[in-house]
């Protein structure tokens, strides 16, 4: 499995705004729905894949500008990139990956399984 990040174009669009369809056909048990202030960090962790929400770990932008950078567990650098609006992540187990919110910024998690805050397959070094 390796790193994704797709810039997706609206389904639909007229003049009231767009529609998107995302993560289609996949068996969803939870979304949960992210908000970050411009200028906070979120992330700088890694996952093991022990819940499968993390195996690979699924976000979609929904409005926003965000830094992302993902680098492998020794520190080698494997993708930076600015992401907006539309722009999908996956993220593969054991790779420790940072979103900086450079703009306030909506997005979208999609979750196999309920958040379980008890055992968040959630690792720092």
């Amino acid at each position: 499995m390796e790193l994704e990040i797709i810039k997706h174009k609206p389904d639909y669009s007229d003049e009231r705004g767009y529609i998107h369809n995302t993560f289609k056909g996949e068996d969803a048990k939870q979304v949960t729905v992210l908000f970050r202030k411009a200028g906070t960090i979120s992330g700088n962790h890694y996952h093991k894949g022990e819940d499968p929400s993390k195996n690979p770990e699924k976000f979609l932008i929904i409005k926003g500008k965000m830094k992302f950078r993902a680098e492998s567990l020794e520190g080698e650098l494997l993708r930076e990139e600015i992401v907006d609006d539309l722009t999908e992540i996956r993220i593969p187990p054991f790779v420790k990956h940072t979103f900086e919110a450079l703009e306030d910024t909506w997005f979208i998690e999609y979750r196999k399984t309920p958040f379980d805050k008890n055992n968040p397959d959630t690792y720092r070094d």
